[in-house]
């Protein structure tokens, strides 16, 4: 406290805010500088229990936020790298997937060539079918027409 006593000049005055009567009960703070109380934070220790100076403290406070800010950029950076791998894979994943559709969507396309060769000739088996449906029910009435024929044979005969 000395050493900020010393180096100030005794005809100098610190600056005030000039503020308001109103803004000082408002927000009930004072702006003025005291240099009998020195601020905290801005007088630390040196290793020889010297008081470091304003421009130490500046140089120091500025490295540690240019050391922070470094830490903050380099996150970011593997953030970043983070999602460009990503995204790499991604378009890789979606090629794959681009040339399995395409390979299915050829084979589909074969199918249906064949579906479309072969369709005539499941029309003629459709056809067959119905053909064998209609000789089939032809063969259970003339097998129920012999029935009674024979029947009615047998019947004459006893006669």
């Amino acid at each position: 406290m000395a050493d900020t006593e010393a180096k100030m000049e005794p005809n100098a005055t610190p600056p005030k805010h000039e503020a308001s009567s109103d803004d000082k009960d408002a927000h009930n703070t004072s702006y003025e500088s005291k240099p009998e109380e020195p601020v905290e934070g801005l007088k630390s220790e040196a290793s020889g229990g010297e008081v470091m100076s304003l421009k130490d403290c500046c140089r120091e406070a500025f490295a540690k936020i240019t050391e922070y800010l470094n830490g903050e950029l380099a996150g970011s950076i593997q953030d970043y790298v983070l999602l460009e791998k990503l995204n790499k894979l991604t378009i890789t994943k979606y090629s794959e997937m681009s040339d399995t559709a395409k390979t299915l969507i050829s084979v589909m396309e074969e199918l249906d060539k064949k579906y479309k060769n072969l369709e005539p000739y499941l029309e003629q088996i459709d056809k067959v079918e119905e053909s064998v449906a209609s000789l089939e029910q032809a063969a259970y009435r003339l097998d129920a027409y012999s029935k009674r024929l024979e029947a009615k044979f047998k019947k004459l005969e006893r006669r």
